[in-house]
């Protein structure tokens, strides 16, 4: 099936996707259960997604209302592909595309008091849950203390997510769509966390959603 929005004020519209390996668009089954569960945290609020490739959740976002978003990809291929997509849809007043590292990225975001809530999407390729865990459970941790209250985090793995990684890990939703993972959160209150643990054990499965 094409990538596409699902639904929203561009609801329908094709999206067009790298042809490459490097980047792994987020399926439709799971974009909308992931949309369904936000429901209307999303009107208002500030997309922002680090791995951004086609730019598909943050064009959803838009759609589904949120004020504007912000999409970082490193690969300078797929970025035009965004820019393609976001001319499509006509969105380019309301898109900031930047072309660059997304652990950079995320430490220089600064919020103030009273800044709309943001809806932060991960999704990083899966390999990064290996060669890089420890930056991306630091990553999530600054996350989690910076953001907005009322924001929400929005983390896409494979099968398993291991211990540690998340920030107060009973925060979040998981849930499990046959060889992917999606966890999600919503900073309710202003909390600075505990510092992260260093263990590296595997969750148990999560029953499919």
């Amino acid at each position: 099936m094409p990538l596409r929005i699902i639904a929203g004020q561009r609801g329908g519209f094709k999206l067009e996707a790298p042809h490459n390996r490097r980047t792994r668009p987020t399926s439709d089954r799971v974009r909308e259960s992931v949309f369904n569960i936000l429901g209307e945290l999303v009107e208002g609020a500030t997309a922002i997604d680090l791995f951004a490739g086609t730019g598909a959740m943050g064009l959803e976002a838009l759609s589904r209302g949120a004020s504007r978003a912000v999409l970082v990809e490193h690969d300078r291929e797929t970025v035009q592909v965004i820019k393609r997509n976001l001319a499509h849809v006509r969105y380019e007043d309301r898109v900031e595309v930047i072309a660059g590292d997304a652990y950079r990225h995320a430490r220089g975001l600064r919020f103030q008091p009273g800044d709309p809530p943001v809806i932060l999407f991960l999704d990083p390729p899966y390999v990064e849950y290996e060669r890089n865990w420890k930056k991306l459970r630091d990553l999530l941790h600054h996350l989690w203390i910076n953001l907005p209250v009322d924001s929400a985090i929005v983390l896409e793995a494979g099968e398993r997510l291991r211990e540690g990684l998340l920030p107060e890990p009973s925060q979040w939703d998981l849930r499990r769509y046959g060889g992917t993972t999606i966890a999600l959160a919503v900073k309710s209150q202003v909390d600075p966390s505990e510092p992260p643990s260093e263990e590296g054990e595997t969750r148990p499965d999560q029953p499919e959603a």
